[in-house]
């Protein structure tokens, strides 16, 4: 076995140094078509390019090429990985991968979480109004009147979450909340607020101009989104003074 690994380093090691050797023969435009200078980067440096990117966006690096799947899927970036996440969103100081059998990458896969700066999350809320006919009703006979509104809620890996409620649909919302995420823009229907992950339950407070909203929802395992990729909203609260304790005298 000794003898394979020494084997298998070695025709790595050879595969790197004709790899750059390669490349450097390359024409500019030639090195863009086959992925560039960037995939000879030495590994401390690649590390330290990735811990820009979102977490989601490190199933996408294994995909570039062999030594990238390899560089990305090691215990050490998985322990990174999950400090970045859970020490913010569980507002904790220490991780016990010991539940998780030592694995970090178990921790990883298994324990709930929210997808941070790699998604937005869309609650949609839908009601079917009775229209009321009287001798001023436009409304055609037949018509449906619907009344639709969105809550967005998109994550970031300091514990912030960006909130909004409006009746514009996605296709819409989505360029605005990246204004207000890239290019520091306000928007009239989108407020900072905190979340915090507790197992499977998640709590988020948004501060708005009139009163301040709190919500209790429930990290889904899996659903047609893929693994923590949906929310059930459980409860909503709404108070102008900010407090949500049960004698409190105004909240709603």
């Amino acid at each position: 076995d000794d003898e394979e690994d020494e084997s298998d380093s070695d025709e790595k090691t050879s595969y790197a140094r004709q790899s750059s050797a390669a490349t450097d023969d390359l024409t500019y435009d030639e090195l863009l078509q086959v992925g560039g200078q960037i995939l000879m980067l030495h590994d401390e440096i690649l590390h330290q390019v990735f811990a820009w990117l979102p977490v989601d966006a490190y199933a996408t690096l294994a995909m570039v090429s062999p030594h990238w799947k390899h560089l990305s899927r090691t215990e050490a970036v998985y322990k990174r990985l999950c400090e970045r996440l859970y020490l913010n969103q569980s507002k904790r100081r220490q991780l016990h991968v010991s539940r998780f059998g030592g694995s970090y990458r178990t921790m990883l896969e298994e324990r709930p979480r929210v997808r941070a700066a790699g998604g937005c999350y869309i609650l949609k809320y839908a009601q079917l109004k009775q229209i009321q006919r009287d001798m001023w009703t436009e409304v055609p006979v037949g018509a449906i009147l619907e009344s639709i509104y969105y809550r967005y809620l998109y994550f970031q890996e300091d514990g912030r979450v960006l909130y909004a409620l409006t009746s514009s649909p996605p296709h819409l919302m989505f360029p605005r909340l990246l204004k207000v995420c890239l290019k520091k823009h306000d928007d009239a229907a989108a407020v900072w607020g905190t979340f915090q992950v507790q197992k499977n339950e998640l709590i988020i407070t948004a501060r708005q101009p009139w009163h301040t909203i709190k919500f209790e929802l429930t990290i889904e395992t899996s659903s047609i989104h893929g693994r923590f990729g949906a929310l059930t909203l459980n409860r909503h609260f709404s108070s102008p003074s900010a407090s949500f304790e049960d004698w409190s005298h105004d909240r709603v």
